[in-house]
């Protein structure tokens, strides 16, 4: 069973992302952010105009970058300090999206309203996430597609780490603390997410067409300190043929991206039959 907090329901309207971005950003990370961006903007739009939605879009950089594309980009975000994040942002590129304030249980859209619809790094901090993906697969057009993009709780990375902190405290090195493990849920996430899960979460809505994975080993103890002393040509040429290994396998990846398109109300009804 997948670990989730205790939760009421309670949102946080002024959640701010100051505290995502570490104090140092090693090789690794830094790999990571950059190839989440390019594999979640790819899979979302090639530039063609799209109706496009952004769940729990924080502040808005990929829509920006979607909407520099050529497409029409909406973001629903519940924070009013991300919202006014994402304003700033949209003025300092000249761009329009689509603000508005909601949660991603209740999408306040018609049925089929949009090309495409993602979720990128939100979904741990939502409530009801079966919920959501059941309202994003309403909202997208039946040929459409529905993105998730989400750290895998479970990665190589973090399996690594947890092994090295037992070694450590077999031999009487580690000691016991309360700060938080890198494998341990972040306050402000509800739900541990890892592949099994988010394909569980995501199949009774959406025929998944794609799972891929984004990058490996972050969270592995002196990784990113190693990486960042080499040059920076032998760190990415480390690095990127690792990420091209975690495309195959989603579930020991850093980050999972599974793409799937909505199920029709016949599909739903069979699903439901089979599961009783």
């Amino acid at each position: 069973m997948n670990e989730h907090k205790e939760h009421t329901a309670q949102f946080d309207l002024a959640w701010n992302d100051d505290h995502v971005f570490p104090d140092v950003v090693y090789p690794d990370v830094d790999f990571l952010f950059e190839k989440m961006n390019e594999v979640t903007r790819g899979t979302v739009s090639e530039g063609t105009g799209q109706r496009v939605l952004d769940v729990g879009s924080g502040r808005c950089f990929d829509a920006v970058e979607l909407v520099k594309r050529g497409d029409r980009c909406y973001g629903i975000e519940v924070s009013i300090t991300m919202l006014n994040h994402s304003k700033a942002h949209m003025s300092e590129n000249s761009v329009e999206v689509i603000l508005v304030r909601g949660i991603g249980e209740y999408l306040p859209f018609k049925n089929g309203s949009f090309d495409k619809v993602f979720c990128k790094g939100a979904m741990d901090h939502f409530a009801n996430p079966d919920k959501a993906i059941e309202e994003m697969s309403r909202i997208t057009k039946q040929d459409g597609s529905v993105i998730i993009s989400i750290a895998n709780f479970e990665s190589l990375g973090f399996k690594l780490a947890k092994i090295y902190h037992r070694a450590k405290k077999f031999i009487h090195i580690a000691k016991d603390d309360d700060k938080r493990k890198a494998w341990e849920i972040p306050p402000d996430h509800i739900y541990k997410f890892d592949h099994p899960f988010l394909k569980h979460l995501i199949a009774p809505h959406l025929k998944i067409e794609q799972s891929k994975g984004v990058s490996l080993m972050v969270g592995t103890p002196k990784w990113g300190p190693f990486l960042h002393l080499l040059p920076r040509s032998i760190s990415r040429g480390i690095l990127n043929p690792l990420d091209k290994l975690a495309r195959h396998t989603p579930s020991l990846s850093d980050v999972i991206v599974m793409t799937g398109s909505p199920r029709t109300k016949s599909e739903i009804g069979r699903q439901d039959r089979r599961r009783e």
